[in-house]
């Protein structure tokens, strides 16, 4: 099988997590990708499309790229495969607040979104609530779309036993500063672990930025380290593996449902024990107290009073994250996500 993958560029982990996987189940993959402003890029698809159609035996869009199914739709009688991850519209509208819901933003996310989930013979969003929540507000046939979970780059996020714990117990929290993250729910709970002796390192940057480096300003707390660089990798996984816990999406937000982070993917590919808000999509691919732990989400008194507890608790901590770590080897590395994806496709 020839696959030919298109994005306007691949900067996100779902696009080179799959490409990596199905490259190791053995699967050619002619890459197109183009982020020309304008409307050349889409001159330029074309063009490369055109010349390698023919060795191309069906063809995936990559994540967020929407509008691409519909211009591909336009040049292409072959299959059409949507790696989407999520609705566009719920990236964009319900998360980062691009528009209000009923904003001329909000309804042209929308009807792409729309036409791109009829016109691709089959799309892989990230997890069943996701999915749920897309037949709902899209009305789209169910069986054109499959739960594919996005898993993580074992190249790059991975365990390393030479990498020693820091002496002083520490906490991470990495990621985009996004609504649901709840970042302040994060530095809420710092606040109240200052005489405990633990360090929270929060690694990350975004929407919210402005507002979190405000709220540490306000608060004080002298146990955060806060760091908005983008790190390099070397640095960022050491960074990662010298703590004793990673903390997940926090805040009380209706997104934390229907998305699962990467980086709760990259934490068990790294055994590090997982601390996540109770929410439903996370809750697809890991049990409380057996792969993770989870407290109530937008509560940082109940987040300060579970590190406290789980610090004193080593041994739990380290039984969880080796479970977790074995569910990673069993069922979410890129290889084995893509052999699943590769026999959903055959049936399309």
């Amino acid at each position: 099988m020839k696959i030919c993958y298109v994005n306007f560029n691949f900067k996100c982990p779902r696009d080179h997590i799959t490409l990596q996987g199905l490259r190791e189940n053995g699967i050619t993959v002619k890459e197109i990708v183009d982020d020309t402003p304008g409307w050349r890029k889409y001159l330029n698809i074309a063009r490369e499309y055109r010349a390698c159609r023919r060795e191309c035996d069906l063809v995936m869009v990559g994540f967020a790229g929407s509008i691409l199914v519909i211009f591909m739709r336009l040049l292409t009688r072959k299959k059409i495969v949507y790696n989407a991850l999520s609705s566009f519209y719920d990236s964009m509208i319900v998360s980062r607040q691009g528009g209000k819901i009923f904003s001329f933003s909000a309804a042209r996310h929308y009807l792409i979104d729309y036409l791109a989930f009829r016109l691709a013979d089959r799309s892989f969003i990230e997890c069943q609530t996701q999915k749920d929540l897309i037949v709902r507000i899209f009305g789209v046939n169910p069986r054109t779309l499959s739960v594919h979970f996005v898993g993580s780059d074992d190249r790059q996020f991975y365990f390393n036993s030479a990498i020693p714990k820091r002496d002083q117990f520490t906490v991470i929290f990495r990621g985009a500063f996004l609504p649901e993250a709840g970042v302040d729910v994060v530095v809420r709970a710092a606040k109240e672990l200052e005489n405990e002796d633990i360090t929270v390192r929060i690694i990350g940057r975004g929407l919210l930025q402005k507002e979190i480096a405000a709220l540490i300003q306000e608060l004080k707390p002298t146990n955060v380290e806060f760091t908005t660089a983008m790190l390099p990798m070397d640095e960022l996984r050491k960074k990662m593996l010298e703590c004793h816990l990673s903390l997940g999406q926090l805040a009380n937000h209706p997104r934390v449902h229907t998305t699962i982070p990467h980086k709760a993917f990259d934490s068990i590919a790294m055994k590090l024990p997982y601390l996540t808000g109770e929410n439903r999509g996370v809750m697809e691919i890991l049990e409380d107290g057996e792969t993770c732990f989870t407290v109530p989400p937008g509560d940082s008194h109940a987040l300060a009073r579970k590190i406290i507890e789980l610090r004193d608790r080593p041994q739990e901590l380290e039984r969880v994250a080796e479970n977790a770590y074995q569910l990673y080897q069993r069922e979410f590395t890129p290889k084995i996500l893509a052999r699943k994806m590769i026999e959903e496709i055959k049936d399309i």
